[in-house]
């Protein structure tokens, strides 16, 4: 039987969850309990079809959809996923969220309202996903404008004037009215010049195509040992294989012969495209849950640096060089953007970016294989869905380039010191007297102080959000340079954000990186102000860290000291007795 995934969009109050909920209704697709609600209506002319698809006591509350609502049913010969999105511009990120997973869009408009700006931007998100094959405009509520003729002829002219512009194919515009029914299964008595086929019809006549696939594989989704071998669970991609074929894992390069395929139950000799499989090896080799499974000597590309094209969803505006995470299908990995088509990336903009991660992944574009291509963003300071896209093209920043440890202090008991604090909250007096402590016991150490990296290697960079980050995550390689070379590292610079911290930490092994919080009351670096940096009223941007932007207070530190109460020697000493030295 054949599937469509429908999904609706539009501005809210277009009548989206009505439509669907006629749809249910007039096609017969009602459950018992919503039968019962229904005969409550019995007597009353005017029914509720939204509150059939509607899924959320909040939205019944205020009138709106604020999730996706899914609902599930046959219409004749076809198994039918409905996805009702939310139309206001506050919930773009949910409506962007359904056009990953429609094959078709219903986009609505409210033609007592004309087309609206938030109806523009949905045309462009749906036109951004290469799953959603059809586009179908349903011009609504048709019966406010008497079922004028001329009316929906003009307001049609404005929906293709602006997707001939934006180049955004329509597949049908039908007039409807979804309260009265009006072309949903049934031909409009009242707008007999339209005879294009009704909502229903139309749906039924979809038939979609394939997408084009290449360069599958297989993800491993669990593994599980029973005391005598090795059970994985594989989620398929557009890749079949036999047993006794031979399938390597990209990241390890280590190939393993397949000895026993399992499906529903049953032991199968050929996997045979099935989504999902369970395969036995006839050698061990170092697999894990994330990993991608391909044939052997298949010729796929690992990397860490590409385009893609996302829709940006938040109300927090991009930030280049910041920490995010990027969640493809396979894995999740941590990285940053370090170039973007526009200047200002903010809520709802179709940008396209370039993304370089910290680990490399089995990257394919949207032409080889759309599902594998698809990621999207999150914000690891506050946790949320920034963007949503895929992958356009692979870039070539060094894939065949391979790091190698070539200093070997297998008896360096030194770690990297990152002090992190206020302007003036005594960072660099601490370094510096340490320093003299740590030469009088012969200890190889290195300041890498940032006004000093600022007037070498980081000149380039000025004080904005992403120049700060980037200047963060520079000195944090060179510290790990210095440790891996013998030398302790003693970072003096404010490093303002969780995620610079974090990542900073991640280059280093477990117990090689402490974190020293420099734990200084706003109002006593203000009063020492040694740059002047607090009282230079005439600085023609307001951007002291503390003061105009903001600094997050560290709960990870291995050692807090308040120089407030502590003099240098004796913060000195706390660090000396700290290292056990």
């Amino acid at each position: 039987m054949d599937s469509l995934k429908i999904m609706t969009c539009g501005s809210v109050d277009d009548g989206k969850s009505t439509l669907l909920g006629r749809l249910i209704h007039e096609t017969g697709n009602i459950y018992k309990d919503q039968s019962r609600h229904l005969e409550s209506f019995a007597n009353n002319s005017e029914m509720d079809y939204s509150l059939l698809l509607d899924g959320l006591i909040d939205e019944k509350e205020q009138g709106i959809t604020i999730d996706i609502a899914f609902k599930y049913f046959k219409l004749k010969n076809k198994q039918v996923m409905l996805i009702d999105s939310p139309g206001h511009k506050e919930y773009t990120k949910n409506m962007a969220n359904a056009a990953t997973f429609a094959d078709v869009a219903l986009i609505l408009v409210d033609i007592s309202k004309g087309v609206r700006n938030q109806t523009k931007k949905h045309l462009e998100i749906v036109n951004l996903f290469p799953n959603i094959q059809y586009k179908i405009i349903c011009i609504n509520k048709m019966d406010k404008v008497n079922f004028s003729k001329q009316e929906f002829l003009d307001t049609k002219k404005t929906i293709t004037d602006y997707c001939k512009r934006k180049d955004i194919r329509v597949d049908k515009i039908i007039p409807i009215s979804a309260i009265n029914g009006d072309n949903i299964t049934k031909t409009s008595k009242s707008m007999k010049f339209y005879k294009e086929g009704t909502v229903f019809e139309s749906l039924m006549n979809i038939k979609l195509k394939s997408q084009k696939r290449n360069k599958g594989s297989s993800i491993v989704r669990h593994v599980e040992f029973d005391g005598k071998s090795r059970r994985y669970f594989l989620e398929n991609n557009d890749i079949s294989f036999n047993r006794g074929d031979y399938l390597t894992n990209v990241y390890s390069e280590e190939t393993a012969k397949v000895k026993k395929i399992y499906h529903n139950f049953q032991q199968i000799e050929n996997s045979n495209f099935s989504k999902n499989t369970v395969v036995e090896f006839s050698n061990d080799i170092s697999l894990n849950k994330g990993d991608s499974l391909v044939h052997k000597n298949s010729k796929v590309i690992v990397s860490n640096a590409f385009k893609a094209k996302i829709i940006w969803c938040s109300k927090n505006s991009l930030v280049k060089n910041k920490r995010y995470e990027f969640k493809f299908h396979s894995r999740s990995i941590k990285g940053f953007v370090s170039k973007a088509s526009s200047t200002n990336i903010n809520k709802n903009s179709i940008s396209i970016l370039q993304i370089e991660t910290e680990l490399k992944n089995i990257i394919s574009t949207v032409d080889e294989n759309y599902y594998l291509s698809q990621l999207c963003i999150n914000d690891l300071d506050t946790h949320e869905t920034v963007g949503f896209g895929y992958v356009i093209q692979n870039l070539d920043k060094g894939r065949n380039v391979v790091y190698k440890q070539l200093q070997n202090f297998e008896k360096n008991q030194n770690k990297c010191l990152w002090f992190t604090g206020l302007p003036a909250s005594g960072k660099s007096s601490i370094a510096s007297q340490l320093g003299r402590s740590l030469d009088k016991l012969g200890i190889k150490f290195y300041i890498l102080d940032g006004d000093n990296l600022r007037s070498t290697v980081n000149k380039d960079l000025g004080f904005k959000q992403e120049d700060r980050i980037e200047n963060n995550r520079r000195i944090a390689h060179i510290a790990k340079m210095f440790l891996d070379s013998g030398v302790l590292p003693i970072v003096t610079t404010i490093s303002p954000n969780n995620t610079s911290r974090t990542f900073a930490r991640s280059l280093f092994e477990k117990d090689k990186f402490s974190l020293i919080y420099i734990d200084t009351p706003l109002e006593e670096c203000m009063r020492r102000d040694p740059k002047n940096l607090y009282g230079d009223t005439s600085k023609y941007a307001k951007n002291i860290t503390g003061l105009h932007s903001n600094y997050d207070i560290p709960n990870d530190y291995e050692l807090k000291l308040n120089t407030s109460e502590l003099s240098i020697k004796q913060s000195v000493n706390r660090i000396l007795k700290y290292l056990d030295i």
